[in-house]
């Protein structure tokens, strides 16, 4: 069950210990199953939350961020959506760019996820007054975009380990949720075409952010064009391992070769 932004009967340390068994590997629960210590052999690896011992710490840091994302993405040629930063800290005034910016535009936490404190706004002035009066540090704003789908691609090692469409979006407050958290539902992509397109994006991004792990999620907006929305370097996939037993085992399969990964 879900305790605020909190899953409390979590399946990943159970699919981590696991995979752990079946490799030799001894799996050590703390802190009430949050931080898993993983050893084989003297070599120790730790699992923190949804993150795995995998990524470089420079990598993480800029997957969280959805500005600093964008802007080494757009640095590489791959089309993402616009994010910019329009508060760093609570001491500083928004930016002077979200002042300028044209509405309807969205606003959220620039490390947020799962669709927390996402809102849809009018104008620059509107997002800037939104924001002010919010007590979250970091805000990251973006012009609105008319998305038709959105789709998760779940990547190890340069390799497609997963890849779905979370269909059946939910209307909050004039904005379509794609989280499978507040509701849609993870569905098979039928099409060959769509389904290479989409990897192939989700392997260019993890290329050029440096990520060994990562759930890239890639939407395709109304006029058919795919762009990235965001990439997390943890995997959670809690929601999608309880849609079915066939997407539960999957999601053991899953979470059985990032465990494999951390010991190669």
């Amino acid at each position: 069950m879900r305790t605020g932004e909190y899953i409390t009967d979590r399946l990943l340390p159970e699919f981590v210990a696991v995979a752990a068994a079946a490799k030799g590997i001894e799996c050590v629960r703390m802190s009430g199953d949050w931080v898993l210590r993983l050893e084989r052999q003297g070599t120790i690896r730790w699992v923190l939350g949804y993150q795995f011992d995998l990524n470089r710490a420079a990598a993480s840091a800029l997957a969280h961020d959805k500005v600093a994302t964008h802007l080494a993405l757009l640095q590489a040629g791959v089309a993402t959506v616009p994010h910019i930063l329009a508060r760093s800290v609570l001491s500083q005034p928004v930016a002077a760019e979200l002042l300028e910016m044209e509405g309807p535009i969205v606003v959220k936490p620039v490390s947020g996820s799962g669709g927390r404190d996402v809102h849809i706004v009018a104008d620059g002035a509107s997002a800037a007054s939104l924001i002010e009066s919010k007590q979250t540090p970091g805000w990251a704003a973006s012009p609105f975009c008319d998305i038709a789908a959105e789709y998760r691609v779940i990547m190890l090692d340069g390799q497609a380990l997963l890849s779905y469409e979370k269909s059946q979006p939910v209307e909050l407050e004039g904005l379509r949720f794609f989280n499978l958290g507040l509701g849609a539902k993870p569905q098979d992509i039928s099409d060959p075409q769509l389904f290479r397109s989409v990897t192939e994006i989700a392997h260019n991004v993890c290329e050029h952010l440096s990520l060994r792990l990562a759930s890239v999620d890639v939407v395709r907006l109304v006029t058919g064009e795919l762009m990235v929305m965001e990439v997390n370097d943890g995997l959670m996939m809690e929601n999608y391992a309880r849609h079915s037993p066939e997407y539960k085992n999957r999601a053991a399969t899953i979470y059985d070769a990032v465990v494999a990964a951390m010991f190669a």
